[in-house]
Formats: C-alpha cells, sequence, structure tokens
C-alpha cells in the first residue's frame, strides 16, 4: 500500500473489524460493525493534516462519515472525523 498517499487534510486508515471471521470450533461467520464509532490502525497521513496523527497510530473514528471512500481494507477520511488516538 506504500505507492498510494492520501492528499491534503485526509487520513489512509487500514480496518480491524468487519469480514470474515472462524470461532473456536471452526464455524466461519462475518463480523458486522454494531457502532459508528470504530478503531483502525493509520497508514498514512496527508501533507494538510494539522492534528499529532501519524502512521502506526490507532485512531477511533466516525465509520458513518466515510461514505464510498473505502478501497478493499483500507478506509481515506478527513482527519475532523477521527476523534481519538492511540500511539
Amino acid at each position: 500500500m506504500n505507492n498510494f498517499r492520501p492528499i491534503g487534510k485526509n487520513v489512509m486508515l487500514q480496518r480491524d473489524f468487519g469480514g470474515q471471521k472462524t470461532t473456536e470450533a471452526g464455524i466461519i461467520y462475518n463480523e458486522k460493525v454494531t457502532t459508528k464509532l470504530v478503531w483502525s490502525k493509520v497508514i498514512a497521513v496527508g501533507e494538510g493534516v494539522r492534528e499529532d496523527i501519524k502512521p502506526g497510530d490507532r485512531a477511533l473514528w466516525d465509520i458513518t462519515k466515510c461514505k464510498g471512500k473505502q478501497y478493499g481494507e483500507y478506509d481515506v477520511i478527513d482527519e475532523e472525523h477521527i476523534y481519538m488516538v492511540e500511539r
């Protein structure tokens, strides 16, 4: 993913929710998000981001603000939709 870079005030996040999961008993199911605030890993930060957000951080953000900005397991969001960062 190193050849992609967000522009302006955008942040690229890698989702760590959703997709197929397997239980200890071997049952496969699709994980669903039941809340609008989710944690994701920061992959890249645009040059216009003013907040202290760096690649490798975990960010708490509003998934309802990401309509149509997904690329596979990645999301590109405006920095204003990130509420908290964990290092």
